[in-house]
This record gives C-alpha cells, sequence and structure tokens, in this order.
C-alpha cells in the first residue's frame, strides 16, 4: 500500500471511527502533507522510515523545509504527535511491524499562559452590539463562548436541538475534539440573549430549511472563519489597539470562574476537557492575590502561634 492510500485510510479512521472533527483532520491532514513532502525529498518509504529519519524530519521542520516559514517547538511537536497516531495504527491494521516514533521526544515547550479579558469588558462587547437580528446572533454567539466556555467549533455545529430553554435550561455540546460530548447548563444571561436571537432568527434567509442554530446572512450555517472576521470588525470600534481572538471568551470564562472559587473539576467538565492538567493551565496567579499573600507578613506576626 503507498503513502496516499495509508493516509487516506487513517483519514477515514479519524472521521469515522474516532469522530473527530473537520478542522482536527484537516490538521492531521496538513501535518501528514508535510511529512509526504520530506518522504519524497529524502527517496523515503514511509514502511522502513527509523527514529532518525523522524528526529531528521522534525528538525527540518523547524528550519522552515516542508512549510511557509519555521515552525515553533509546539507546532513540531503537533506533527510527531500526528505521526505517533499514524503509526500506530499503521501497526495495529498490520502495515508496519515496528513503530519509528517510539523513543522519539517532543521538543520542549513553553506553557503559555491563555490571554483572558475583565468581567467589564466583555460585558461592553456584547452591550455595543446593535439591535439588529445580526448584532442579537453576535451577542447569542459571543453568549455561549463565555457564559457556557464553548470553543468556536462548537458554537458552529450548534442546531436547535441542542439548545433547551424550558424548566431545565441547557445546551447539548459534541465535542468533537475525541472528548466526549457534554451537557451545560445556561445561565440567566445566556437564556436571556439567546431567547432574544431565536425570535429574530426567522430574518435569515432560508432559516427553516437549516437546522443550525447560527446562520449567515444568505442563510448558510456560519463557518469559524465568519465569527472570526465578525469579532474583529466589532471589537476594533470598541477597543482599537486590541486584537481578540475568538477562544478569548474561552479562556475567560474559565478564567473567572476560577478567581471566583469554581472547583477545578466542575470547570474540567464544563470546558470538556479530558485531562484535568489541562484545565489547570487557567489558575492564573493575579497581582491582586500576590499582594493580598504579601500583607499575611506585614504585621510580622506567625498566624499558626
Amino acid at each position: 500500500m503507498d503513502f496516499e492510500d495509508a493516509v487516506e485510510r487513517f483519514i477515514e479512521y479519524l472521521e469515522f471511527v474516532r469522530n473527530l472533527s473537520q478542522n482536527t483532520v484537516s490538521s492531521y491532514t496538513r501535518d501528514l502533507n508535510h511529512y509526504s513532502k520530506y518522504l519524497q525529498e529524502h527517496s523515503l518509504d514511509y514502511r522502513h522510515v527509523k527514529r532518525r529519519d523522524i528526529e531528521r524530519f522534525m528538525k527540518e521542520l523547524s528550519q522552515g523545509y516542508y512549510s511557509a516559514s519555521r515552525l515553533s517547538p509546539s507546532s513540531v511537536a503537533r506533527h510527531l504527535s500526528t505521526l505517533k497516531t499514524f503509526y500506530m495504527f499503521l501497526y495495529v491494521s498490520g502495515t508496519v511491524n515496528k513503530i519509528p516514533t517510539d523513543l522519539v521526544k517532543a521538543p520542549k515547550t513553553r506553557r503559555r499562559i491563555p490571554e483572558y479579558i475583565s468581567y467589564e469588558e466583555i460585558q461592553k462587547i456584547l452591550n455595543a452590539f446593535p439591535e439588529t437580528h445580526l448584532g442579537k446572533r453576535n451577542r447569542a454567539i459571543i453568549a455561549l463562548m463565555y457564559y457556557c466556555g464553548l470553543r468556536v467549533s462548537e458554537v458552529c455545529s450548534l442546531t436547535l436541538r441542542d439548545i433547551s430553554l424550558e424548566s431545565d435550561p441547557l445546551v447539548r455540546v459534541k465535542s468533537g475534539k475525541g472528548d466526549k460530548d457534554r451537557i451545560v447548563p445556561l445561565t440567566p444571561d445566556a437564556i436571556s440573549m439567546l431567547t432574544d436571537y431565536l425570535g429574530y432568527r426567522d430574518k435569515f434567509p432560508e432559516s427553516n430549511r437549516h437546522s443550525r442554530l447560527f446562520l449567515g446572512i444568505h442563510g448558510e450555517p456560519l463557518s469559524r472563519k465568519s465569527v472570526n472576521k465578525m469579532l474583529q470588525n466589532h471589537v476594533k470600534k470598541i477597543f482599537p489597539d486590541k486584537h481578540f481572538h475568538p477562544h478569548i471568551f474561552r479562556h475567560s470564562c474559565a478564567t473567572h470562574l476560577l478567581q471566583r472559587g469554581a472547583s477545578i473539576k466542575i470547570v474540567q467538565e464544563i470546558l470538556g476537557h479530558a485531562n484535568i492538567s489541562t484545565t489547570s493551565i487557567y489558575l492564573h496567579i493575579t497581582d491582586k492575590e500576590k499582594r493580598e499573600a504579601v500583607k499575611l507578613l506585614s504585621n510580622g506576626k506567625n498566624n499558626d502561634t
């Protein structure tokens, strides 16, 4: 089986067995396209590569080969993760008899603290939308990302049936990240903004033909790209010097919940993280918290005595 056929079978496995989102599958495909260029460049058979070949691939990625620019350590590490999953699939299916990525170490990466914004800034963004059907849609989108911690891809894939505004208001979230689907309660603010939008949803063309919760200006299902463009255009009017990305609302949701005393386990469930270590990156130590801690020593007394 040639490399292209192996990749095709692997992608089918990701889509239909692991049920990963299209965005995640696209990332795997892009990484394997880079690997294909590497194999061709060095006349290598994917079934017989060795550990040193994988390590050379990673080194060349960091030097700017096979992609438009030099890749960061985290991007190189993602490529290695893709290859580990790919070769494990090939090993289990009997295509290869060893896994060349087994002993390869990922490059060290710095764990970046996620950016977040204040509650006041979020309210300013929400309140600045016009009272039109588009404004109400955009406000509801951001409400779900902030009050419920949804990813932008999760918001875009919601259907009308995923939202319940009855006695126990909630949103059913299909993760698409390999994690389990989850149910997130809706806050009163989120309920109000969603109800407001749903009252105007029929203003969008073809609204009766689509089950997607959020529609574009031509009645098409809304895309991540459209949400990002909407956000950039809106935020520039309020904060001209700031560049916001959609994920900042999810980051802010997690940060604000933890700062206000929510259990990290509960926040993990709300965000849909498979591993609690992923949630722990939101445990920022703020300047205010540091000042409060230092005050404990200001009187020179030991509080334990």
